[in-house]
């Protein structure tokens, strides 16, 4: 296995030290900046109303558009989110794989060389995605790179969501006699069942562990043992791999959700694939073999920026080190040996020199 350069890890640590949740991304700008500048790229900020501002980057005109997020998950639970350590070969801390490891990698290739590429570090992924939307496409780019957790497989396609806001109502009893009342929280687990069944939970896709699902993010409702509780307030995501459209969900859902007193759809997005022969999907797949790793394709099962530059026409994968299951958790850790890797395959994507990959 090849030695972990510390100058990579040390990237990556400093990074993960600027409690970037959305909001506050300004805090590393100008240590961004910085590293961008030194490695030959011409850097600019760009404003996004309401949310801040992104960090554009180019050296020479077209070559890959590589993008990713500045913003972290709220800590909540994490113990120590912006003190990283190393145990075990991982790099740990708020961000290691969602996505200031991803960035740190991009620094460390970027520095090391000299081909043409754009460069945009995005705000506000975690809430809107207003950051990305934000985003003038550079002209000549061959298509876009979004840096998150994939396991270093090839992402060209990413699933679709809708969220759900739903409000169940019941009838009040004594808590002695709830057959005398209306449970609103059975009814609302009832409802969350019927979700599960649904036909497009059937639903497949060869790049994707499942091809339809339902996370019940939060669930509220009564105030004591001793009454029947009458509200029951569910947040719900709802996923969904290509093959099915927005549409098509949302219709089954609200079917499914007849019996709700309220429902509101907070949010819709399409799920998006990019061809298999696309040129960008063709030169990732090219740089990972250049390093001597294996060509893994996969589904991202989350909502990326990769979602408003499709909408924009650029073709898009979405790649990086460590796994997705452990983003947004207090376990979150990035494998150095994935931050590395990485680094090896974006200095292979955007080439133009041959360099030192061990200082």
């Amino acid at each position: 296995m090849d030695r972990v350069p510390e100058g990579l890890v040390r990237l990556a640590r400093e990074l993960i030290a600027f409690p970037t949740t959305a909001g506050r991304e300004g805090l590393c700008l100008e240590y961004l900046s910085e590293k961008l500048s030194r490695a030959g790229l011409q850097v600019a900020t760009q404003p996004v109303p309401g949310a801040g501002e992104n960090l554009v980057a180019s050296r020479g005109e077209g070559g890959p558009w590589i993008v990713s997020h500045l913003d972290v998950f709220p800590p909540y639970e994490h113990p120590r989110p912006f003190s990283p350590r190393v145990e075990g070969g991982k790099l740990i801390g708020r961000g290691a794989v969602d996505t200031k490891g991803q960035i740190a990698a991009l620094l460390w290739a970027l520095a090391r060389t000299e081909g043409p590429v754009q460069v945009a570090l995005v705000v506000d992924e975690e809430q809107l995605g207003r950051g990305s939307e934000a985003l003038e496409v550079p002209p000549g780019v061959c298509g876009a790179v979004v840096l998150e957790p994939t396991g270093l497989r090839i992402a060209p396609a990413e699933a679709g969501s809708i969220g759900l806001s739903v409000l169940v109502a019941g009838k009040a009893a004594h808590g002695t006699m709830p057959w005398r009342g209306s449970s609103a929280i059975d009814l609302a687990f009832a409802l969350y069942e019927r979700l599960l069944s649904l036909p497009l939970m059937r639903h497949s896709h060869p790049l994707f562990e499942r091809g339809a699902w339902v996370n019940l993010g939060r669930i509220q409702g009564g105030y004591d043992t001793m009454v029947v509780p009458t509200r029951c307030e569910l947040e719900l995501d709802v996923g969904f791999a290509p093959g099915l459209s927005a549409a098509r969900v949302v219709e089954e859902v609200h079917a499914a959700l007849a019996e709700a007193e309220a429902l509101q759809v907070t949010d819709v997005w399409d799920p998006w694939e990019t061809p298999s022969d696309a040129g960008i999907v063709k030169l990732l797949e090219r740089a990972v073999q250049a390093v001597g790793l294996p060509v893994g394709h996969w589904g991202m099962p989350s909502w990326t920026d990769g979602a408003n530059l499709v909408r924009k026409g650029v073709p898009t994968v979405v790649f990086g080190a460590g796994e997705l299951a452990v983003a947004h958790t207090f376990h979150e850790a990035l494998p150095l040996s994935g931050l590395h890797g990485l680094a090896r395959v974006l200095i292979e994507l955007i080439g133009g020199r041959p360099g030192d990959d061990t200082s």
